[in-house]
């Protein structure tokens, strides 16, 4: 066995020790917090009866309904609708393909066996860039709800119907808002149920503050209140949301500041060794499952990073 691949398997061995290692301590760290997730679950799941079930069609609970991805198929058709693009699932596999193809013929002129190896990286392309849209999407959105919220509750106030209130919304707004609730709007015309129509809305925004405003907007439809003092309370609620947001990225900064140059730094040294000595970077270039498991390094310890700046609120 050569020296390189002798290297490649400590490598290996070495990650997945590491892998196995930071599990296992993640479970026994985070072990209590999953045991009460767990209880109160249970306890939540056994306390729903059959006129909370029923409050979708089908019998099924909003988190059923909006989690469910039965096929590939829907769970692409879902980042495409959240993203608001408008093109169809197979489209996107298309452009996959085509991604792949042209990242990997790029590649392979000048190692095939390194475009080979990185032609899988590039059908992602189209899923990351519809990811970009769809968090862009739902930023906006949920910047666009708390108005929007107020000036229904005046409609509402004013003697008008959810659906007209959800009219005025279409009109008196900007995109995506304005189409989102237009297109609620055509379905109650055209003779969809409100639940339904509303239940649709929540799966197209992909935000859970539209959800909570769904949920919100059916049980009153079944159980009576005040509809004004709802959307004003909700209104607030989700101002101090998008406060808490912007405070937890605040205190994130520096780390997702740091963990964009740990991912940028090996690229860039590369690209400087590459041009100021090619000889040193030919090394590299001819041992194409070096570069391939740095790459594979970088987005693992890029997800982690992610994941731990991330906060759940």
């Amino acid at each position: 066995m050569s020296n390189g691949m002798i290297l490649l398997v400590a490598f290996v061995c070495v990650s997945l020790a590491i892998f196995c290692a930071g599990q296992l301590v993640g479970d026994w760290v985070f072990s209590y917090r999953k045991s009460v997730r767990s209880r109160l679950s249970g306890m939540l799941e056994s306390e729903i009866d059959e006129q909370t079930i029923s409050l979708f069609k089908n019998t099924k609970s909003l988190r059923d309904e909006l989690h469910q991805k039965s096929t590939w198929r829907d769970a692409l058709q879902e980042l495409v609708d959240q993203s608001g693009t408008g093109y169809s699932p197979e489209m996107i596999v298309l452009w996959c393909v085509l991604a792949a193809i042209g990242v990997g013929g790029v590649i392979g002129l000048r190692s095939w066996m390194l475009g080979a190896a990185i032609a899988p990286a590039g059908a992602f392309i189209p899923i990351v860039v519809l990811i970009f849209f769809r968090n862009r999407r739902c930023n906006q959105l949920s910047k666009q709800l708390p108005e929007a919220f107020e000036m229904m509750s005046r409609a509402v106030k004013a003697g008008q119907t959810v659906p007209a209130a959800m009219q005025i919304i279409a009109t008196e707004f900007q995109a995506p808002i304005s189409s989102e609730f237009a297109l609620c709007y055509e379905q109650q015309n055209l003779g969809v149920s409100r639940e339904s129509a509303l239940r649709q809305l929540a799966a197209r925004s992909g935000i859970l503050e539209l959800r909570m405003f769904v949920v919100a907007l059916n049980m009153q439809a079944r159980s009576g209140g005040n509809l004004t003092e709802l959307l004003e309370n909700l209104a607030n609620l989700i101002r101090k949301r998008m406060k808490m947001r912007a405070r937890v990225k605040a205190l994130t900064g520096e780390g997702r500041m740091q963990a964009s140059v740990l991912f940028v730094l090996p690229f860039a040294a590369f690209l400087g060794i590459y041009f100021l000595a090619p000889d040193y970077a030919q090394t590299l270039l001819e041992r194409p499952w070096v570069l391939v498991a740095t790459l594979g390094a970088q987005i693992v310890g890029s997800y982690w990073i992610q994941r731990i700046i991330r906060v759940n609120y």
